[in-house]
């Protein structure tokens, strides 16, 4: 499930990166200007796989998100 916060409170330099860690989805919220190589890095300290980055647009986060759901157990 995704907080609401994560969609509702982006400011417009800021985007949303969608991570994996354990089975268990949950979201970064970056700089625009941000390099991708630099979340990928953030997310590996964390022991967490990038599934995308510089996210804005809400239906392309609910869809990865229901599609990731999916994909571990979750209703098909």
């Amino acid at each position: 499930m995704i907080p609401t916060h994560v969609l509702t409170d982006l400011k417009p330099d800021q985007r949303v990166a969608v991570l994996s860690r354990d089975g268990e989805i949950h979201f970064h919220v970056h700089l625009s200007s941000d390099e991708p190589d630099a979340v990928r890095s953030l997310a590996a300290r964390d022991g967490s796989e990038v599934l995308a980055t510089h996210l804005k647009d809400h239906a392309e986060i609910l869809a990865l998100v229901a599609s990731r759901e999916r994909d571990v157990g979750g209703e098909a």
